[in-house]
């Protein structure tokens, strides 16, 4: 009996290459313009065919469904830590939108650049981000039915945009859809997806495994599986780009630029992740640790060092002050607070325990000096009955809120800020500093949530946001776990009468700055529009914008939109 011939996949790859071809009929015109020049000649070094590609994408589908199947059988949804169940409402919701802008990058993309070899491999991650979507919202709803505590995830896609602390995710995810396609790919593939993504999806997937929750790891290593294809677009597209002169300086103004922006929120967000959240304390790696390990040896010193051998000519100083960042506290201090201002969340937050306190103690010696204090008087304050909230006094303190990256400005440096327009920015570092100037007109709208609410009563904020419960008065998120400690209602939060201040309009005042405040009322999006020249606009096309179906009308019928535009 005679069998078949396996097809190569190199001939039928280069068979595939032969069926393109560039129209004559019209001139080509795209609706995402970029800087960059590319070569007439690419090279996808996977060989990506859907022949190959999806049956193997059909087996590991059988194998996560099947997996959560087994999951409902076994309750593992019971069997979980709480603590980590109650953190994974953000993270979820995060990577699953960062899904969705990888997937409308490869669009970009496909309508962007030239070369058919380059396409067909952004094809294929595209529906590798469609497969991410759906396994990761399946997730979702794993949780959403069998998880202790349904509140947040029934309604996560509505509450994800509306809380302070994810907000800055979904800033940090529109890099990758806004601006210079190019920019934007280099930000997801040659960034996001080959450094970070050994964090989100295989170290905090270990952590998950750790608190006895495996429908996570399941899930996510099926989705890490994939990323190798999005690695080798990335790195193909980089080494197109490095064939033409005239790019080698946008490439080593970009990538420096796209790796702060990833760092700024994604190193805080999961080192938070790791350490605070999880109840296992079996791990003997801290974040750092983890850091070093899959960030500044497989990604910086493995890939990012040795391009200078192919002639750029990029600074060690963002990459280097990333970890700095991180060993002189980012994670911690971010960690306080976000635990300050629970009632903005839509997750429950677990105070530390002595095991936390030892655990933290060990990685991070002298750690309960600085910040154990702090860490006592959350749980004291976990009580509605004792009249007080933790946040109470914490905003009137609270350093301001970095404009680029809308984390808070940590830094042990004097403040950075410059005025435009006569109000003020405040930044975290230089780095943000530099990406606003280097990209103006990137960072815009209504971007500061505490600007918004400035001198609102904080039970009439959670209202506003609509953290509360089916009920009408318990607020979704909450300081504690304990069964035995009664929930926090509007009603406790108006009894406190905290007064929302927004650390950023305090401080301008206090330093004698102009006004700190970005928000305008009177806007119909809520934000004052700065007269700055868009970067999109002086170094693509002569107005900057993109057109296509789902553009914003600009009142000519012409459905049209600034592309540096972010948060509107």
């Amino acid at each position: 009996m005679s069998t078949a011939r396996r097809r190569s996949v190199t001939k039928t790859h280069e068979r595939i290459g032969q069926l393109g071809w560039e129209p004559t009929h019209h001139q080509p015109a795209t609706n995402y313009p970029t800087r960059y020049k590319f070569p007439a000649k690419a090279k996808d070094p996977m060989k990506q065919i859907m022949r190959e590609y999806l049956p193997m994408q059909l087996e590991k589908d059988e194998r996560v469904y099947g997996g959560f199947d087994a999951a409902v059988r076994a309750n593992m949804g019971n069997k979980a830590e709480q603590r980590w169940l109650e953190v994974l409402k953000p993270f979820v919701h995060t990577t699953t939108y960062l899904e969705g802008c990888a997937g409308r990058v490869m669009s970009m993309l496909l309508d962007t650049v030239p070369n058919d070899e380059l396409r067909n491999g952004y094809h294929v991650q595209f529906v590798d981000e469609l497969r991410h979507i759906g396994m990761q919202q399946s997730l979702a709803r794993f949780y959403t039915k069998n998880a202790p505590n349904p509140y947040g995830w029934d309604m996560g896609w509505k509450y994800y945009v509306g809380s302070p602390l994810t907000r800055a995710g979904y800033n940090m995810s529109t890099h990758s859809i806004v601006g210079d396609p190019v920019y934007c790919g280099m930000s997801m593939m040659t960034v996001l997806e080959t450094a970070f993504t050994n964090i989100a999806f295989v170290a905090l997937p270990d952590v998950g495994a750790r608190n006895g929750d495996f429908t996570l790891p399941t899930t996510y290593s099926s989705a890490q599986s994939d990323e190798a294809r999005h690695i080798s677009n990335g790195y193909a597209t980089l080494m197109t780009l490095l064939q033409e002169d005239a790019n080698i300086p946008l490439i080593e103004q970009d990538l420096p630029s796209a790796w702060w922006t990833n760092h700024a929120f994604i190193d805080p967000f999961a080192g938070v992740l790791v350490e605070y959240f999880s109840k296992d304390r079996s791990d003997q790696e801290s974040y750092l640790q983890k850091w070093d390990r899959w960030i500044n040896d497989d990604y910086y010193k493995s890939y990012i060092e040795q391009l200078g051998k192919l002639g750029l000519n990029m600074s060690a100083d963002a990459f280097k002050e990333a970890r700095e960042r991180i060993v002189t506290g980012l994670i911690h201090r971010t960690a306080i607070f976000a635990f300050a201002i629970w009632p903005l969340a839509y997750w429950r937050f677990d105070g530390l325990t002595e095991r936390d306190f030892e655990w933290l103690e060990a990685r991070y010696p002298g750690w309960y000096d600085e910040y154990g204090m702090l860490w006592e008087g959350f749980n004291a304050l976990k009580d509605p009955r004792e009249g007080a909230l933790f946040l109470q006094g914490f905003l009137e303190n609270a350093s301001p809120i970095c404009w680029s990256c809308m984390m808070q400005c940590l830094g042990d440096h004097d403040q950075l800020y410059r005025v435009v327009d006569g109000r003020t920015r405040f930044y975290c570092s230089e780095m943000c500093k530099h990406n606003d100037e280097a990209y103006p007109g990137r960072y815009t709208g209504d971007r500061q949530f505490f600007d918004r609410y400035h001198g609102w009563n904080l039970a009439d904020v959670v209202r506003d946001i609509g953290f509360v419960r089916e009920d009408g008065k318990t607020l979704v998120g909450q300081p504690h776990l304990d069964d035995d400690l009664p929930l926090w209602t509007l009603d406790d939060l108006e009894a406190c009468g905290c007064e929302v201040i927004s650390p950023n309009i305090r401080t301008a005042e206090e330093m004698g700055l102009p006004n700190g405040s970005w928000h305008d009322a009177g806007d119909p999006d809520g934000a004052v529009v700065p007269s700055e020249r868009g970067y999109v606009q002086h170094s693509i096309g002569p107005d900057g914008l993109e057109t296509g179906p789902g553009m914003r009308s600009n009142g000519n019928r012409e459905g049209r939109r600034n592309v540096a535009e972010v948060i509107r």
